[in-house]
C-alpha cells in the first residue's frame, strides 16, 4: 500500500482524483475533469494511470474506486 500511496501522493491530479470519487462516488470522466478543473486529456491519463493500478475501475463510462481505491482513499483522510 505504500507504494501505491506514493504513487498517489507524487501527483497531486492523482490524489484530486481519488478523493473527489472517495467523497461524491462514481462519475464520468467529464464530470470529474469538470468538478477539479483538470483538462479532460489530463483525466483521461490519471484514470488510465490509476486503473492499471487497481484503484479504481469503468462501467459504463462512470469511474468508482475499487476496495483498494477506497482504502487508499481512507489512508489519504488520514494524514495531517
Amino acid at each position: 500500500m505504500d507504494e501505491l500511496m506514493g504513487f498517489v501522493l507524487g501527483n497531486s491530479q492523482r490524489e484530486r482524483v481519488i478523493q473527489v470519487l472517495g467523497s461524491k462516488g462514481p462519475m464520468s470522466a467529464e464530470k470529474i475533469a469538470k468538478i477539479e478543473r483538470i483538462t479532460p486529456p489530463a483525466v483521461r491519463k490519471v484514470l488510465q494511470d490509476l486503473d492499471e493500478r487497481g484503484l479504481i475501475e469503468e462501467s459504463d463510462g462512470i469511474w468508482r474506486l475499487t476496495e483498494k481505491g477506497a482504502e487508499l482513499e481512507r489512508e489519504l483522510r488520514r494524514r495531517p
